[in-house]
């Protein structure tokens, strides 16, 4: 796994080897998600994790870790969703519009809005962090990136970073939309979105204003 740039270096690597990683991270995203990242103690995590708060800080040295630990775990894991995406496309099993409807349909059931705005709210305050959202936007767009370049193989230069922003922004909507009062289901906000997605990057090799 790659760990994150500039973050927590050596020491958080040498820890992460050791038993109950898993299980710290699970749940440390529920009680972040439930409580908060502030205020969540320790000792809470500790019993709802079954593992003594001593070995909690020889897996993790502070709360902003396990937060980057869910951070990289995320990242893999959603690349690695991408990566399945961009091969079915490429390989004919998936339309580009299919790909971008089971990905706006994951990010829309995801369930974890409050956690994403904890942790967003800590890579502000805490610069390893925003560094580690910074990776995942990174690698996510690379992929996000090959998709369009799937749609319309025109789409180059400033117009495919334009297309990769907009799409980011659209899925990070899509995946936080909860408090708007939805007037659709997800899966026909998805289907809808796709198409409209697809839509807009065919039309878009006319010139901008």
């Amino acid at each position: 796994m790659e760990r994150i740039k500039g973050g927590f270096g050596e020491d958080m690597t040498k820890r992460m080897a050791d038993g109950g990683r898993a299980q710290v991270v699970a749940t440390a995203r529920k009680l972040f998600q439930e409580r908060g990242f502030h205020q969540t103690a320790m000792a809470e995590l500790s019993e709802r994790a079954g593992i003594s708060v001593g070995q909690i800080y020889r897996l993790f040295a502070n709360k902003s870790e396990m937060i980057a630990a869910i951070i990289e775990d995320d990242t893999e894991a959603q690349i690695a969703s991408m990566a399945e995406i961009r091969s079915a496309v490429a390989e004919g099993r998936m339309s580009a519009q299919e790909g971008f409807r089971t990905i706006a349909f994951d990010t829309l059931t995801a369930g974890e809005e409050a956690l994403t705005f904890e942790i967003l709210a800590e890579g502000f305050r805490n610069p390893a962090i925003g560094e580690g959202i910074g990776v995942f936007c990174d690698r996510y767009r690379a992929k996000l990136r090959d998709l369009i370049v799937s749609t319309n193989a025109n789409i180059t230069g400033d117009r495919l970073a334009a297309a990769e922003e907009m799409l980011l922004a659209i899925l990070f909507g899509l995946g936080n939309r909860s408090l708007s009062k939805p007037q659709l289901s997800a899966e026909d906000t998805a289907n809808y979105a796709a198409a409209m997605i697809v839509g807009m990057l065919t039309a878009s090799c006319a010139k901008a204003d």
